[in-house]
């Protein structure tokens, strides 16, 4: 360490080296100022790296670091030099939350001792945080430059503030963590990949290479797409869809697309984000990235990865996870965007290497719509002002462009005829059957070989399933989320095996089915649900093309026994129910085959949707908090009026997935270690998501069911461990009713 025994001390290593303060935010400057040159923002996130530890040079903070004194704010001196003298209150945010977390702005009323930005900024200004000004004699605190946007916001949008506040946030925090790593290791560490993005094309290439010249129509068809996608490549970044119907090839379509666009003309884009809502698809998506790309060029990033799984790169993809430092990254929309409304840390360090990516969205239409303006808002502003470009992938576009265009990004189709390539990928003929009896449809089922059946009520599904078992035992199968994923993954291997043997196999599933599943049945049955919904299911039946049209049916019923349904299931059904109707399609029910599935029939669906929910696209009032933010001045301080961004606010109300439902773990012999050590208190890494696979998520009332039965034990934080292990079924898992609950809900 330089400056003798008196430099104040940043960090110290487990080895007695010590590293002063001026060292550390010099080094945290120079690279987050690095992290932000993509967009334009250098000068900020260099202000922020000099100012983030300035309140480590008091002699409290020195005591804690030295003799283990007392905890000690050392986040708030540099907040408060960066708000009072500089006038840099974005900076001021993200100084003050690089260890707890952006908080919110605040108000004018605040007092002292409350954690927003503007009760900090008075406890500061009121004398109360230790003396810390000596670092004066060391560190500058350089004034924050203009950010030189290639489309510049209007001064008042208080989105893109806040946006913008939260890109530089995640500089500073990656930098600081960075940085500290590699003092406390002694050495840097070693990057995940060293291969360039024109590496990657280039294996990409050699593999599509061996489809040329197409020898069968669909792999004509499939080529043509991937002709269609390397032309589009050329064009300007922007929001693209790439409407692929099941069958067309668009895993290879819609990555040869990123990669070729990441390389095109000046876009100069780094890496490829590919989101998907399901893990079930993540996992196929990114095995076959991998063995395409190279394992260490492809980041799997979600929560049932299991890092200690991946051999001798997994140490390597676990570090790069944090931060998403990988040309190719896989990922779950919940990680892609309630990243981008986050406010700690740790979820935010991956964000200032979103800018300059290719993003692509796999079935784009699972967007959820209470939260669909924050998300297209989101990704317009990654597009317009961080060197973005979208891909909404799906074989039903969900029908956003008016959406973009509100924010300036027009919608631009990759594939050339979407209407001709639907048409020539056409398998299933839907049949509109009306309402149907569970006997009735119980009595179909039984009388059909190889067929499957999606219902909306896993109470129903339950229900069908015990009907047709008792006549046909032998080849009926029960799929739901009451059953754990290890159970369902066992499940779907023997009915893959029966399908592809000619062998009797009749299904009873939830829409647990319909993404990610590849099976392929000759007839499917589906209760009706969002239009979506329905032709996603229709990709499970005559999946390979291998049967004529005629014969590969999708029956489309309505349940008549009153089964009770989510709010969101009802409204879907009843919208498809009146676009049909619009189409003519009810006035013959189950007589005339109808086309479901066309991109007008999807469009039409979404539109009323959309319109149906249009004062709910943004229910948790994320958007509308960010984009009308209170501008005022903080009394006493005087100068310029500062947004009062509400962050921490914003991150708890913005999530993807509704909150409720608590992991029930069925033991098995696989998990008996891990379940061990987790009662006894010394759970290994990765413990958890190793008994995340052998859970059933239940909701409060069939937990507190089967708490008063004595089937449950608490095993730690929200999950439980079933202990009657006579309640799970292998037929069709979990049976709460069992325990004397009402049971099997949706």
């Amino acid at each position: 360490m330089d400056g003798g025994m008196h430099a104040c001390v940043s960090h110290k290593a487990e080895d007695g080296r010590l590293e002063a303060v001026s060292d550390h935010v010099r080094e945290v400057a120079e690279m987050a100022a690095e992290f932000a040159r993509p967009f334009g923002a250098e000068s900020w996130a260099y202000a922020a790296g000099m100012a983030h530890d300035v309140g480590k040079y008091s002699a409290e903070f020195q005591n804690r670091i030295l003799c283990g004194g007392r905890p000690v704010d050392h986040s708030t001196a540099g907040a408060y030099e960066l708000f009072a003298h500089l006038g840099a209150a974005p900076l001021a945010y993200c100084v003050s939350g690089h260890h707890g977390g952006l908080p919110n702005g605040g108000s004018p009323v605040d007092a002292e001792n409350d954690p927003t930005l503007a009760g900090r900024m008075k406890r500061a200004r009121g004398g109360a945080l230790p003396d810390y000004h000596a670092f004066a004699k060391e560190v500058e605190i350089p004034a924050a430059g203009r950010v030189e946007f290639r489309t510049p916001p209007d001064s008042r949008d208080g989105f893109a503030c806040a946006f913008l506040t939260r890109m530089v946030f995640s500089c500073l925090v990656d930098a600081d963590f960075l940085c500290t790593e590699r003092f406390m290791r002694g050495g840097a560490r070693e990057p995940l990949s060293t291969e360039g993005l024109d590496v990657l094309r280039d294996r990409l290439e050699d593999k599509l290479a061996s489809f040329y010249p197409p020898e069968t129509e669909l792999n004509e068809i499939r080529c043509s797409l991937l002709d269609a996608c390397a032309r589009a490549a050329e064009r300007e970044p922007g929001v693209f869809s790439l409407t692929v119907p099941t069958g067309g090839g668009k895993t290879y379509a819609s990555m040869r697309f990123a990669l070729r666009h990441a390389l095109a003309g000046s876009h100069g884009m780094r890496r490829v984000i590919y989101a998907v809502p399901y893990t079930s698809i993540i996992e196929q998506n990114a095995a076959v990235f991998r063995e395409v790309l190279g394992a260490r060029n492809v980041l799997e990033h979600h929560a049932n990865f299991d890092f200690d799984d991946a051999g001798e790169e997994g140490d390597a993809l676990r570090l790069a996870s944090e931060n998403w430092d990988a040309p190719v990254v896989v990922t779950t929309n919940v990680q892609l965007f309630e990243s981008l409304f986050a406010n700690r840390s740790s979820r935010c360090r991956k964000l200032h290497n979103m800018a300059g990516s290719v993003i692509v969205l796999d079935e784009a239409q699972m967007l959820p719509t209470k939260q669909l303006l924050a998300c297209v808002r989101a990704l317009a502003e990654l597009v317009l002002r961080y060197g973005c470009t979208v891909v909404l992938c799906t074989a039903t576009q969900p029908s956003l462009n008016g959406l973009f265009e509100r924010w300036g990004c027009p919608v631009r189709e990759v594939a050339p005829d979407p209407q001709g390539l639907h048409e020539r990928l056409r398998r299933v003929t839907y049949r509109f059957e009306g309402a149907l009896e569970d006997a009735e449809l119980a009595s179909r089922l039984s009388a059909c070989g190889q067929v499957l059946c999606v219902v909306n009520s896993r109470r129903q599904a339950r229900r069908l399933y015990d009907m047709v078992a008792a006549e046909v035992p032998e080849g009926t199968f029960h799929l739901s989320t009451l059953m754990h994923p290890v159970h369902r993954e066992r499940v779907l291997k023997e009915v893959r095996r029966r399908l592809e043997g000619g062998k009797a196999c009749r299904v009873v599933a939830t829409s647990l089915v319909e993404a990610g599943v590849d099976v392929d049945f000759p007839v499917v049955y589906r209760a009706l649900a969002g239009i979506d919904s329905v032709v996603q299911c229709a990709g499970r039946c005559n999946r390979e093309g291998r049967r004529p049209l005629r014969e590969s049916v999708l029956h489309v019923f309505e349940p008549v026994e009153p089964y009770s349904l989510p709010a969101d299931v009802k409204q879907k059904a009843a919208l498809a129910k009146s676009v049909l109707r619009d189409a003519g399609v009810l006035a013959d029910e189950g007589v005339d085959p109808c086309d479901i599935g066309s991109p007008a029939m999807v469009a039409a669906y979404f539109g009323q949707l959309h319109d149906v929910r249009k004062d709910w696209l943004d229910a948790e009032g994320v958007l509308g908090s960010l984009e009308n933010l209170r501008v005022e001045r903080l009394g006493e301080f005087g100068g310029a009026p500062i947004p009062l961004i509400p962050f921490k606010d914003v991150a708890e109300r913005f999530r993807m997935i509704e909150e409720g439902s608590r992991p029930v773990v069925v033991a098995d012999q696989l998990i008996a270690d891990d379940l061990a050590a987790v009662g006894e208190g010394r759970a290994a890494r990765g413990a958890m998501r190793r008994l995340a696979r052998f859970s059933v998520g239940l909701y409060d009332a069939d937990l507190k069911a089967l708490a008063s039965a004595h089937a449950i034990e608490p095993l730690g934080g929200d999950a439980f461990v079933l202990i009657d292990g006579g309640l799970y079924r292998e037929e069709t898992g979990l049976d709460v009713s069992g325990a004397g609950g009402r049971g099997l809900f949706y």
